[in-house]
């Protein structure tokens, strides 16, 4: 796949990490971008920086909930209006809330809340089932018209996990889902290999971005220490890996790291 032939749908595009994805594939040239984000303001804001620094007929704003189900087709069947031929999806939004499984203070016995769990899993596993669900309808549709005008069309999820996928203290809810959603992106290398359409995973450690704001000073210092490079990512990083997965077809079924380096 070349960047001139995509056409995008990002989630999380409004955050750091889709922001940058989404300017790397504007930059270099990709047809069209479907920014999908919940939240409202903030999409707004971004798709507007966007269209009027790469043209309003190449990205587009969808509004909706990547947990919803309603939401998530109502925003694919837009996509599909404006941009048919969809061919990459990259399924990167996600909630961080913390906590420790079970503790004792004080106060008795702290559990982690089910409510909190349920918004987890909904948001991170759940959303990127939903979106990929809805996406590779159209990628397969998209496939057939390709074959009937005599040519391939080929296609790539890209599925942004996390370096926490194999548990880390605190992070019960949110290490099972980014675990969860490396087992579904290497299920779909399997199942969807005879169509021609790969799926990857990108596991990221700590990356500079609103969200890695929200963990505790002390934690950051304790997790930035174990990196080699002694520092966090930057969101142009990960969307480099994104371009790399893009780029090289001959990558599938497989987990970029991407953390600095072990030390």
């Amino acid at each position: 796949m070349q960047l001139e032939n995509v056409q995008a749908l990002v989630t999380g595009a409004a955050g750091g990490i889709g922001r940058a994805i989404c300017e790397m594939l504007l930059t270099g040239r990709a047809r069209m971008v479907g920014m999908l984000d919940r939240d409202g303001p903030r999409l707004e804001q971004v798709h507007g920086q966007l269209a009027d620094r790469h043209g309003a007929e190449r990205v587009v704003a969808l509004l909706a909930d990547v947990g919803v189900e309603d939401q998530v087709q109502t925003a694919t069947n837009r996509f599909a209006e404006v941009a048919p031929g969809l061919n990459l999806v990259v399924n990167n939004a996600g909630v961080l809330i913390d906590g420790a499984f079970c503790s004792l203070s004080f106060q008795g016995l702290n559990r982690f809340p089910w409510d909190k769990w349920n918004e987890t899993l909904r948001t991170n596993l759940g959303g990127a089932f939903l979106v990929t669900r809805a996406a590779v309808e159209l990628m397969l549709r998209a496939k057939e018209q390709a074959k009937d005008a005599g040519y391939e069309s080929r296609g790539l999820i890209v599925t942004v996990s996390s370096v926490s996928r194999v548990g880390r203290s605190g992070q019960a809810a949110y290490s099972a889902s980014k675990g969860g959603l490396i087992s579904l992106a290497m299920t779909l290398a399997q199942e969807l290999a005879p169509c021609r359409l790969r799926s990857v995973a990108i596991a990221p450690g700590l990356v500079d971005t609103p969200m890695a704001g929200r963990i505790p000073e002390s934690y950051r210092r304790d997790m930035i220490e174990r990196t080699a490079l002694k520092r966090m990512g930057r969101p142009d990083e990960v969307a480099h890996a994104v371009r790399f997965c893009i780029e090289n077809e001959f990558f599938n079924g497989r987990v970029l790291e991407l953390d600095g380096g072990p030390f």
